[in-house]
């Protein structure tokens, strides 16, 4: 039996045209398996505009990194939540199939950075995690 309802892996160029398609901010180049996108976010009017970087390599785990402003601290030594380093947010829990290379990078890692960017802000305000979720465990 065939499943109807299984979908395909999206290649890096249609993953590009689909972040272009619904984030006009960024641009990008996908490139022998390769997608590299750039762009800016903003999770509401309230909150500051990041300068964030998308990669994706084919069939592999996306990483998203914020490149400007620098996340920064709270407290010196302090580490910023749900990240795997200073740069790099957790967005989802790997291995529990919230992401998959069948997913759209546009509907999914970007929304889904926006509003880790939302709860990075209130973290800042407060030292609180609002946001929920499993922190990632950072290797010495």
């Amino acid at each position: 039996m065939v499943n109807r309802f299984r979908q395909s892996v999206l290649s890096v160029r249609d993953q590009l045209a689909w972040v272009k398609q619904f984030h006009s901010s960024f641009d990008g180049l996908a490139s022998g398996g390769t997608l590299r996108c750039v762009g800016w976010v903003q999770p509401t009017p309230l909150n500051q505009i990041y300068r964030v970087e998308i990669r994706y390599i084919y069939k592999e785990i996306p990483t998203a990194k914020v490149r400007d402003p620098e996340l920064r601290r709270r407290v010196a030594g302090e580490r910023i939540p749900h990240t795997y380093a200073d740069d790099e947010p957790c967005l989802y829990l790997p291995g529990k199939r919230d992401w998959g290379p069948e997913k759209k990078i546009a509907m999914t890692i970007i929304p889904w950075l926006s509003v880790w960017l939302f709860y990075y802000e209130a973290w800042l305000g407060t030292g609180e995690w609002q946001g929920g979720g499993v922190h990632p465990i950072r290797e010495s």
